[in-house]
Formats: structure tokens, sequence, C-alpha cells
């Protein structure tokens, strides 16, 4: 496993980052991974609600079942895996500066074996693609004015 924290800032409301980053059917939008998030339980999207992800890795699709775990609007944000190869558990905290959000994400994610072996140069290989997923989710963010 890995872990690590990274985060971003954008020129928007809390409420609006927060609102855009918790429904993970959003996630294909600014997440280069994620090709489809369907909802797989009823209800809102508070804790407990369930999705199947698909996504396409260096290694080939994955799909995984996620959980929210936890949904304190617009504070903070959590999902794991309950299924799937990439096991992940992803807690976004959310902060108001100055009329911005500070966005910020501990990861933890479990490796294939093969990575597992380096796991240093994973943790940069995949902080890498979340804080090039962080800057597109910056520009969508602050382009719609949300």
């Amino acid at each position: 496993m890995i872990a690590f924290e990274t985060s971003t800032r954008i020129s928007c409301p809390i409420e609006d980052v927060f609102a855009y980053v918790s429904d993970p059917r959003n996630f294909p939008r600014w997440n280069s991974a994620v090709q489809a998030v369907r909802k797989t339980s009823a209800g809102e999207n508070g804790v407990g609600s369930t999705y199947v992800m698909d996504r396409a890795l260096p290694s080939g699709g994955a799909v995984n079942e996620l959980e929210i775990v936890a949904s304190e609007r617009p504070r903070e944000f959590a999902i794991r895996t309950t299924a799937g190869p990439t096991p992940f558990m992803y807690r976004y905290r959310f902060t108001a500066e100055n009329g911005e959000t500070v966005m910020q994400l501990e990861a933890e994610v479990e490796l294939p074996r093969a990575a597992a072996l380096l796991p240093q140069l994973a943790r940069r290989a995949v902080k890498k693609g979340v804080d090039d997923n962080f800057a597109t989710l910056k520009q969508i963010l602050e382009a719609t004015g949300r």
C-alpha cells in the first residue's frame, strides 16, 4: 500500500466544489482514468451510497465498486472501494479561504504486486496522476464559475 497527500486551490465557493467532487458521477469529467460511474444504490449521494466505476489503467480496464464512507457538507467527503482489482481510500477535505476553496486529499492505494516492489516510484506516479486530475478539475470548475 502507498499513502500520500496532495491539495489544490480552486477559485470557487466551497459549497460548489464540494457538490461537484462529492458526486462520483462527475468523476469521468475530471479524472482521466475514469471512463464511467453508475450509481447502484437508491436515494441521495450520502454515506452508504454505492457505485460501480469503470477505469482505463496502464495495465488495462478495471471495474471497482465504491462506497461513500463520509459526507459532511461542505467539509469532508470520502470514498473507498469495496470490490475490484485496485483497492483505495480517498478522503477529501475542503476549506474556504478568501472566497476560494482549498481541497486536500489523503489517499491510500493498494498496488498490484509488480508496482508494490517499487513503492516510491509508484507513489510518485499515482500522485502525479492525481495532481493532473486536480488541474483538470480546477480548470472545469473555474471555467464554469461553479
